[in-house]
């Protein structure tokens, strides 16, 4: 499930509020321009926060991706950053349910 950009022009799969019938196994995000995903953490049911191991190999680019553990059904937040090449930074989160 992908939802229409932000205003910001930045779309993620999963997108902020989704409601998925199967665990999401890779996060992507897809920029206006090339950034590089420096940091991504999911906090899942038991409120733990989980570092996502980012793949360098995945950036700069304009769609980035990083593997997501084996998630159980239930409520994550995932807040990411990502850096451009002019060494801007841009943080966001999306929040979404597994069943």
């Amino acid at each position: 499930m992908q939802a229409a950009p932000a205003a910001s022009g930045i779309v993620t799969t999963p997108a902020d509020n989704a409601m998925l019938s199967a665990a999401p196994e890779t996060f992507t995000a897809t920029f206006p321009h090339a950034m590089t995903l420096t940091s991504l953490k999911l906090t899942g049911p038991a409120t733990e926060v989980v570092d996502v191991e980012i793949a360098a190999a995945s950036a700069p680019q304009t769609t980035v991706s990083a593997p997501l553990p084996t998630l159980a059904p239930g409520s994550y937040s995932a807040a990411w950053t990502a850096k451009g090449a002019d060494g801007h930074e841009m943080n966001g989160a999306v929040r979404f349910m597994v069943h």
